[in-house]
């Protein structure tokens, strides 16, 4: 099993607990959200790493980060 850092593991329980995440000002927030959860480079590294995908300004979970997040 992979161990994963905190700070992939946050972005991806976010992920999952908001049903997606919304990109504004080249950071992440959660729906409604004041606070940004990660930087934009941090989420698109998750994209390349297959836990999300992309769609517009949405950053959506995949089957691998669903599996990864709980």
């Amino acid at each position: 099993m992979m161990v994963l850092s905190e700070g992939v593991r946050r972005t991806l329980r976010q992920a999952r607990l908001y049903g997606y995440l919304i990109e504004r000002n080249d950071q992440i927030y959660h729906p409604g959200a004041f606070h940004p959860i990660c930087k934009k480079l941090f989420a698109l590294r998750l994209v390349e790493g297959g836990w999300l995908m992309k769609n517009d300004d949405r950053y959506e979970l995949t089957t691998k980060g669903r599996k990864a997040s709980d």
